[in-house]
């Protein structure tokens, strides 16, 4: 059960007060934003069937989009406790969330996802927050902090979103200063003691100026409990906070800046023991396989005593959009943007109380970004053209505890080896030009088509390497046996233990350097009712990378290339019933080539480990709909407004 409330002041009030209180019913709309910002942030602030949305780069009723989309509103991912993009899978259809073993977030729409525990692997669901990108979905956690909508696209969308889009593309588009003084906060209060604060304070500066602040933070809910000893976990402790500046020094000219950064100290989640299934039975250790299974308890789990169990995660972020209107059919936009993340770790991967597999995984991303944009229009033609560049840096190591596990190496004479390690570090560049070209045929009649060219290069350096300060004694008995004689140089304590093409340890080094052209064309017909029927068939790619994984032969490193999703898809989009009900629905296939999946190949050491590898050939198709009532919610919102007097005028909101 939650208790949720929430109070904003209008006007002189200088803070909200927090208050937790049932059922409350909001009856104000908030203010508009602050003068001067681009045409393509505005947008209504109801749940009704007819959001404005700018998943096209302009603003369009969401129900005149030729594509499936949902949107949401940021009132409505309060009432509903969306928290984060993992939370979406309450309201999107289609759309699941997967956490892999080492807390890295997995997203998929329509089935179009790619599972990777990899700091650095390239989502298929692409994430941006005003048009900024999220490039690895790690560093998505934050996104949903004081939020005006999120717009959720299925089906590649390359040709506007850029690489990496094959599933979809999520945009959060965030609240921006108002126009008057406006203050607000949320408080909300769980089961274990969980408990999360939010607010913010927004207004001008000057009447070209404007500002707003906005915080939020997670506390408590410890509700995994071990049931081999009295200890919990899952204690949350994130912190997120924002500003935006909106500057608009000529009539002609708005300037965007954003700050953002938010942090997680919070415990990671434990899994639940099934089963003992020993990669060597002969070396498994008794006390070790006399651990039961968790009881049908969803909180009950295991983990180790002596390991902590915790995250570290820092993220900062700028960004600058301006916007330059050149004339009232031709508008200029610059984004640019620069993030730094930096990541600590710890999980039991094992389920029990002794250290089998446990890891530790230390990492780091920096990314740049910068996009010119020029949007027009000329009678019946509306025009996009635009090009931008990424440059990505990350690294990472997993570091794993295997004192315990069966399948540790044992040579006679020497330390078993129980502590090994692997770091990657990969460099990805990201070229791009890009146009979309709208035309109305008739008056009811629209055809569509956009293309982007996408040049993308990563270099990879990583390798296995000697983690407690004796493993390389064992690597180096290992590569004699292997090759008939020593390694030259012999290993030194804290080197690389991977071996290369020649069976010699060293570190690995790679390149993978792919382009590929995304495109998308469409027809879509509007009825005078303001109905519409569609179809589009489109083209997507997401690049290809690199795994950080423990292997010992540098075949575990090698890549798996790009893949590539061709889709068709038709739809309807219909209002009812004097537009108090809108449905939608839509048929998809798709048509996959080299999907990229995490497998196993067989290690000449470890026996069966994982790596990436293409699937050729694959297939999705499916069908569906949604059904939406707008329930007269803004005229009780309008209507309430105007007894709503005073300079210090309170507004209950939920």
């Amino acid at each position: 059960m939650q208790i949720c409330g929430r109070i904003a002041f209008l006007g002189g009030a200088a803070w909200a007060a927090l208050v937790a209180m049932p059922a409350l019913a909001q009856v104000a709309d908030a203010a508009p934003p602050a003068a001067g910002p681009a045409p393509a942030e505005l947008a209504a602030s109801d749940d009704s069937a007819d959001i404005i949305v700018t998943a096209q780069r302009r603003a369009q009723s969401v129900n005149s989009v030729p594509m499936s989309i949902n949107a949401i509103s940021g009132d409505t991912l309060v009432s509903r406790g969306i928290n984060s993009t993992a939370d979406l899978v309450r309201l999107v259809p289609g759309f699941t969330f997967t956490q892999s073993q080492v807390a890295t977030p997995v997203y998929s729409l329509r089935g179009v996802g790619f599972y990777d525990s990899t700091l650095s692997a390239s989502p298929a669901v692409s994430v941006y927050v005003d048009e900024v990108p999220l490039p690895f979905a790690i560093l998505t956690q934050g996104a949903t902090l004081d939020i005006q909508r999120v717009e959720v696209l299925k089906g590649p969308q390359g040709t506007l979103y850029g690489q990496n889009a094959t599933g979809g593309a999520i945009n959060y588009i965030s609240n921006k200063p108002t126009d008057e003084f406006q203050a607000g906060a949320d408080a909300t209060l769980a089961r274990f003691g969980a408990f999360d604060v939010s607010g913010f304070v927004s207004g001008p500066i000057t009447d070209k100026l404007g500002i707003r602040f906005a915080v939020k933070t997670e506390q408590g809910g410890a509700w995994q409990q071990s049931y081999t000893r009295d200890t919990s976990l899952g204690k949350a402790n994130r912190f997120a906070g924002r500003a935006i500046i909106v500057w608009q020094p000529l009539e002609t000219l708005t300037l965007t800046g954003n700050l953002n950064a938010w942090s997680d100290k919070s415990d990671v989640q434990a899994p639940q023991l099934i089963g003992h299934t020993p990669y060597n039975p002969a070396n498994a250790l008794p006390a070790v396989l006399a651990v039961p299974p968790a009881p049908s308890n969803a909180r009950a789990a295991n983990w180790s005593a002596d390991w902590p169990m915790r995250r570290d995660d820092d993220f900062y972020q700028s960004s600058l959009r301006a916007d330059w209107e050149f004339s009232d059919d031709v508008k200029l936009t610059s984004i640019s943007s620069w993030l730094r993340f930096t990541t600590n770790a710890t999980q039991d991967l094992d389920a029990t109380e002794f250290l089998q597999l446990d890891s530790r995984t230390p990492g780091y991303i920096r990314s740049f970004f910068q996009e010119f944009r020029l949007i027009g229009s000329t009678g019946p033609v509306r025009w996009i053209a635009g090009a931008n560049y990424e440059r990505d840096k990350a690294g990472e190591q997993q570091i794993l505890r295997t004192d315990d596990l069966s399948s540790r190496i044992i040579i006679p004479g020497l330390p078993s080896l129980t502590r090994s390690g692997v770091f990657t570090n990969q460099a990805v560049s990201t070229y791009a030009v890009y146009g979309n070209l709208e035309y109305d045929l008739t008056e009811n009649l629209t055809a569509q088509g956009g293309i982007r060219y996408t040049k993308n290069v990563r270099d990879f350096e990583g390798c296995g390497y000697d983690a407690d300060g004796t493993t390389y004694l064992s690597f180096n008995v290992l590569t004699e046996i292997f090759t008939g004689a020593p390694p030259n140089p012999p290993i030194p304590p804290g080197g690389c233990l991977t071996f290369n093409e020649e069976f010699q340890p060293s570190l690995i080094e790679d390149r993978l350097s792919q382009d590929n052209v995304s495109w998308r064309t469409g027809l879509t017909y509007t009825f005078d009712s303001r109905a519409i029927v569609y179809g589009n068939v489109s083209k997507g790619w997401k690049a290809g990378g690199f795994p950080t994984a423990p292997v010992s032969f540098y075949t575990g490193f090698l890549p798996a290339t790009q893949e590539s999703l061709l889709a068709f898809e038709v739809g309807f989009k219909l209002p009812l019933a004097d537009r108090t009900l809108q449905l939608n629905g839509a048929a998809f296939y798709y048509d996959y080539k080299n999907k990229q999946v995490r497998g196993r190949i067989k290690d000449e050491i470890f026996g069966l480990l994982e790596r990436l590898v293409n699937v050729p050939k694959s297939h999705i198709y499916g069908v569906e709909a949604d059904l939406k009532l707008d329930t007269g919610q803004r005229f009780h919102r309008q209507s309430l407004r105007h007894l709503d007097q005073g300079r210090d005028r309170r507004v209950l909101r939920l």
